[in-house]
């Protein structure tokens, strides 16, 4: 496993073994809008698959089903295809060759199309607003020479476009995602953690905003607060994300910044790790996104306690923090969670 497949573990590993929350339960109403989600789930083999459902997972459909970890899901701007990462063409899953490919799928899960060409990691896609693209982070299967981000058609036709390189001192590039107008990209960067790094489950990170051609790089967030993993508001002006701050012992929390890195802040309470005489209290959120219209986030909660037990689902809440309650009274294990409004409901 490499080191960026490491920080996902870690977090899971972390989730599923506290977790649980208590405030506002919301049962799923059933009545269908013209929003749908996807996110990714384990099966029972252990494997990540993809699932799409309203936004209160009701109308829940798994739309793959094969043999290996399928994840990150990202819909196309109309709404009609899915983008996503998957090992099924490693030869090896098990050797430390890694080898992931990006492919696209109908929204019901057909018409599966490979679009990268097996060489090295390629990994976690956006679309283009315009959906003629792919964005995606691969090492070429020549680390660290080759980690960077790449534009693809989304056909697949045409070869890739390298988009950005790595500077010096840092070890990945990730997640990176599309301003809604197209003319920016944002994404996560990693540097080489110190010899000492406090914290334990992830290396020093910040958001980087750059120019949709990948050039004038500027970092926005402090390598300190460890930021990753954010979404562009649907205006173009802000970042959700999530951190780990040292505050919170390293566990993840949900904070937004605008484009310029001003106005920081944090938008969940109670996240991190305590254990007063034993009693060990945690909980983390993490994944976030917003609503088509920007007046929610969408996020994973998950938290334990002794006398609840773990407990894990969606939440969303208002855009400044306010009515966080789950999204359903049925809780799971979702992650990555993507919010997409459809020109029409079939």
């Amino acid at each position: 496993m490499s080191h960026h497949a490491r920080r996902l573990a870690a977090g899971i590993t972390l989730a599923l073994t506290f977790a649980s929350l208590a405030s506002g339960q919301v049962a799923a109403t059933g009545q269908r809008t013209n929003q749908r989600i996807t996110f990714q789930r384990f099966d029972a083999d252990g494997h990540w698959q993809i699932w799409v459902a309203d936004p209160d997972l009701s109308h829940q459909q798994q739309i793959t089903n094969d043999p290996s970890n399928n994840g990150f899901p990202t819909w196309s701007p109309d709404g009609s295809r899915i983008a996503f990462q998957s090992d099924r063409t490693d030869s090896d899953p098990n050797d430390d060759v890694e080898v992931q490919d990006i492919f696209t799928m109908r929204s019901d899960g057909s018409d599966v199309r490979k679009i990268t060409d097996s060489v090295g990691d390629n990994e976690k896609p956006d679309w283009t607003p315009d959906g003629r693209s792919l964005i995606f982070v691969s090492d070429r299967a020549d680390y660290p020479n080759g980690v960077g981000l790449y534009r693809i058609r989304s056909d697949g036709s045409g070869g890739l476009k390298r988009l950005t390189r790595l500077p010096a001192g840092s070890e990945w590039q990730e997640l990176a995602r599309y301003s809604p107008d197209g003319n920016w990209i944002e994404y996560t960067e990693y540097q080489v953690p110190p010899a000492a790094n406090p914290d334990p489950y992830s290396d020093p990170s910040a958001l980087i905003i750059a120019r949709a051609d990948g050039s004038d790089p500027r970092r926005i967030t402090p390598w300190s607060i460890n930021a990753g993993d954010a979404d562009w508001s649907p205006d173009g002006h802000r970042l959700v994300f999530a951190p780990r701050l040292s505050s919170n012992e390293y566990i993840q929390s949900i904070m937004v910044v605008d484009i310029d890195g001003t106005h920081l802040r944090e938008l969940t309470h109670g996240d991190g790790l305590t254990n007063p005489m034993g009693d060990t209290r945690y909980q983390e959120s993490f994944n976030p996104v917003w609503s088509p219209d920007g007046k929610r986030i969408m996020f994973v909660r998950a938290s334990y306690t002794a006398a609840d037990g773990f407990t894990q689902g969606l939440m969303t809440m208002r855009s400044d923090g306010s009515q966080a309650a789950f999204v359903s009274a049925v809780h799971g294990e979702e992650h990555q969670p993507e919010w997409v409004a459809l020109p029409h409901r079939d």
